[in-house]
């Protein structure tokens, strides 16, 4: 593929800015760039909550970067700005529920398509494709029913914000939200195409101590000023709101072909494409599911040049293999049936980044990898908390009991040092600093001889009391390094309260001694000889997860005895 530039677009394509009515009279804006000549083309296009920038006759650098695959081959290429965000008209409502007797977001692409398809020189066929927010949208588009949709992309989508995906982490507040939603949900009284102000001041410094000093209630100062906050509050377990928003909820029969997009290291927006990709298994199984995963941050397969992340080196070029393999033959398949599909499954799993000596590991790094289906067949495998905090394959022989006390005065931060901004790279931080504390329970697994691959969703399963009515429980799996590093390959929140049911939580009865089953998100990773594996425990991860209403210190206990162990279960594909 040869590199799209400031010239070739110019030469190439003109810019239409349009605004497309729907069916009840609203107007959307929509940035059309079309070629200037030639046979029809297919329509590639996103759907966004964010501003389009640059609005006017000037066009989008994003021609020459991560839609670089779609300019080369001249497709149209059009970017539209949601119901009632920026230049377009409406009412905004944030992961609007789908009906099929309403007006939403599937019938807005239906109207949207219709009017490309009627107005501009296409083959008939028409993909959606969306990162994070946008990816919701293309996960929508899906249920328009439109026949000239062909297929759909959510990459990283918005898909559930109660049980993961940037507002919560299963019901427990993430505190990015803030920062973020001073702004983004801010009510917009007319057009424009500039970026909301925050409604408050935004905490400066280092964020552990502005929080701690806003306090456990950190939310509050939104709520008169930002709908959709007030409304969050209102909803703090998963009732019908919540459920109503779940847009996975809605994949059912045989929908457009999906490509689903992962990053392992994703912070924001994690939890969204593997529950995609499971509904479709369980729930649409007609529909032609491909999924690509790998160890990506939030984005992060858009930009050509990633191959790191904080101390953490992967394969270099994995974003353009992505796009050059993957994204464009998908939509070239289905969209102009040419070419040959992808892989059903395509991943890129983390593993080895750093040699004993400190220097970076080339050989070692593992490949991409190609299935049918996600997650691969191998076994699982239990590690049991046992005597000395270690991991073990052998259940402990005596009952084992463990403590600590997690005071909301003093949580435990969720990445060491200073902390002036919420950074993608504390997702891969060293937890040394964490295994230090009193507060935090950690256990290692035996020294790794050969290469063991973890391919597939890990829990942890706990046996606990406390002795106040609810805790925070926060599980880290982390790959320890020859050189000390921990790496931290996933982590998990889970309330104590909703041991049972996320609808109708439970107060815990004091000393009372329960069963709490943890599934962290899905992980593709390899922990190579010299390794460890290890778990660690605690009772808050701040200023990433927001403290529990409760102010005061709860005590934690874990016991192991027969029967009711205490274990990590891994899904181990086979040790390379």
């Amino acid at each position: 593929m040869g590199k799209v530039t400031v010239k070739f677009v110019q030469q190439n394509y003109r810019k239409r800015e349009e605004m497309i009515p729907m069916r009840d009279g609203v107007r959307l804006y929509t940035a059309v760039y079309e070629p200037l000549a030639g046979e029809p083309r297919p329509v590639i296009m996103i759907r966004t909550p964010f501003p389009l920038n640059p609005y006017g006759k000037t066009f989008t650098r994003d021609l020459r970067t991560f839609m670089s695959h779609f300019t080369e081959h001249r497709y149209i290429i059009v970017f539209q700005n949601v119901r009632g965000r920026f230049m377009s008209e409406g009412d905004f409502e944030d992961v609007r529920p789908f009906s099929p007797d309403t007006i939403n977001e599937a019938t807005d692409t239906y109207d949207t398509i219709q009017w490309l398809i009627d107005n501009l020189n296409t083959n008939g066929s028409v993909g959606v494709k969306g990162m994070s927010y946008p990816g919701f949208y293309a996960t929508m588009a899906s249920l328009s029913g439109h026949p000239a949709l062909k297929a759909v992309s959510p990459q990283a989508p918005v898909t559930d914000w109660f049980m993961g995906d940037d507002a919560h982490i299963c019901g427990i507040p993430q505190l990015p939200l803030y920062p973020f939603g001073a702004s983004f949900f801010k009510p917009r009284p007319k057009l424009t195409g500039r970026w909301p102000a925050p409604v408050v001041p935004l905490p400066e410094g280092d964020l552990y101590d502005a929080f701690l000093e806003i306090g456990n209630k950190p939310f509050e100062p939104l709520r008169d000023k930002l709908p959709f906050i007030d409304q969050m509050l209102q909803h703090p377990d998963y009732d019908a709101f919540w459920q109503s928003r779940n847009a996975a909820s809605n994949l059912k029969g045989k929908l457009p072909p999906f490509l689903i997009v992962a990053g392992f290291y994703d912070a924001e927006d994690c939890y969204g494409p593997f529950e995609v990709y499971r509904t479709l298994k369980a729930q649409a199984p007609e529909t032609e599911a491909f999924l690509c995963a790998g160890p990506w941050y939030h984005g992060a397969w858009k930009h050509s040049l990633y191959s790191f992340l904080g101390d953490v080196h992967f394969t270099e070029w994995s974003a353009e293999h992505f796009r050059e393999w993957i994204e464009f033959p998908f939509f070239s398949y289905y969209l102009e049936g040419k070419g040959s599909l992808p892989s059903r499954v395509s991943i890129l799993p983390s593993g080895e980044t750093m040699a004993a000596g400190g220097k970076h590991t080339v050989n070692s790094r593992p490949g991409w990898e190609y299935m049918e289906s996600w997650p691969p067949a191998g076994r699982e495998q239990w590690l049991f908390l046992s005597e000395g905090n270690k991991l073990t394959e052998e259940p402990p022989r005596k009952v084992l009991e463990w403590s600590f006390v997690s005071d909301p005065a003093r949580p435990v931060p969720y990445t060491g040092g200073l902390l002036e901004h919420f950074s993608r790279e504390a997702f891969v931080a060293d937890q040394r600093f964490a295994a230090r504390r009193t507060d935090v329970l950690t256990f290692s697994g035996p020294l790794i001889k050969e290469a063991v691959k973890v391919e597939g969703s890990v829990s942890v399963n706990l046996w606990l009391s406390v002795d106040r009515p609810d805790a925070d429980i926060v599980v880290k799996l982390i790959d320890r390094r020859p050189d000390g590093y921990q790496l931290p390959v996933r982590f998990q929140a889970m309330p104590l309260r909703y041991r049972d049911s996320f609808e109708h939580p439970q107060p815990a009865v004091p000393g009372k001694l329960y069963h709490l089953g943890i599934r962290l998100n899905d992980i593709a990773h390899v922990f190579m000889p010299g390794h460890r594996i290890m778990l660690q425990i605690q009772g808050s991860m701040f200023p990433l997860l927001a403290l529990p209403q409760e102010k005061k210190p709860v005590k934690i206990s874990l016991a192991s005895m027969n029967s009711a162990e205490c274990f990590v279960s891994i899904p181990v594909c086979k040790n390379l």
